[in-house]
């Protein structure tokens, strides 16, 4: 027995828009007889945002000790995911970039706005981001990989999660650790 299954309107968006990729990426388009690889619809949902979250640190890691959670300590507003330096770093969740630049504290930085108004924020980033401010993210895009730039003392990302109206714009520092201990129980 076959089922008949309806797309929502941006999957089927995203599968039209597969089906039209140039002939070189393999598409139906141009009387190719190969389908779009699952890698080229994922980079057409990433871009239109359709992916669901995904956890920030594309590698082995470790939540640390209780200093390295939201509060420990020094009035961290964040949670530390200990990586080797050089670990992928990727947008947990669709949005714009908002803030892409260096601080003294926070090394190389990035902030994304989610459509849901929250900020997401990604420190101590090895190199700048590979993001400008206005530019479209989705999730499990690459934004840099783990660093330990400024004042931090081990290789590791910095994620902090904010309410609506933002980053210091605002809104208030929330715990991540349910986030992400939930996205990394996903992954």
């Amino acid at each position: 027995m076959s089922r008949i299954v309806t797309a929502s309107a941006p999957v089927a968006a995203l599968v039209v828009a597969a089906l039209a990729l140039p002939a070189a990426a393999g598409a139906y388009a141009t009387g190719g007889t190969t389908a779009p690889t699952s890698g080229q619809i994922d980079a057409l949902a990433r871009e239109a945002g359709t992916l669901p979250p995904v956890f920030p640190v594309a590698g082995k890691h470790d939540f640390g000790t209780g200093e390295n959670g939201f509060g420990g300590g020094r009035g961290h507003q964040g949670q530390d995911l200990l990586s080797a330096c050089g670990t992928p770093v990727v947008i947990a969740k669709a949005g714009k970039v908002t803030v892409a630049k260096w601080h003294a504290a926070a090394g190389n930085f990035a902030v994304v706005e989610t459509e849901s108004g929250t900020n997401h924020v990604y420190m101590h980033l090895r190199s700048p981001a590979r993001v400008e401010v206005g530019d479209r993210v989705g999730a499990g895009q690459k934004i840099g990989v783990v660093g330990q730039t400024g004042r931090a003392t081990t290789c590791h990302l910095h994620f902090e999660l904010w309410t609506a109206s933002g980053w210091y714009e605002g809104g208030r520092p929330v715990d991540p650790a349910p986030l992400l201990r939930r996205l990394d129980a996903d992954a």
